[in-house]
């Protein structure tokens, strides 16, 4: 089940990537207060587990955002701005909820029109 999709922004590449809110009950439990935030497991297109923590962003209502592992994540799929990710949620029997995340390279008629 996709949770969401969007074409990255500049601030999204360099720093962070902010989540619909709606996407919250699919993530894991928050303990505590949204300020300490959540860490979970993102697997890849190949294969690869990534720890990215979330949690509320201080003084912006009703928004969280992925920072930790997010930059690293970034510089080895090489996203720039425009290039599109999308994260699923993937229900499997044996190994539990799972989340994944899939990348869509902006379009060569996008790149002409920037």
């Amino acid at each position: 089940m996709q949770l969401f999709a969007r074409a990255l922004t500049r601030i999204e590449v360099e720093r962070r990537l902010i989540l619909p809110i709606d996407c919250l009950p699919a993530l894991p439990r928050f303990e505590g207060s949204y300020e300490n935030g959540i860490t979970f497991q993102v697997m890849d297109d190949v294969e690869i587990l990534w720890n990215f923590r979330c949690k509320k962003r201080n003084g912006a209502a009703d928004r969280l955002a992925i920072e930790t592992d997010w930059i690293q994540f970034v510089n080895s799929k090489k996203l720039r701005s425009g290039d599109i990710v999308a994260f699923y949620k993937d229900d499997d029997r044996v190994s539990g909820t799972l989340c994944k995340i899939e990348v869509k390279r902006r379009t060569s008629i996008y790149n002409k029109e920037l």
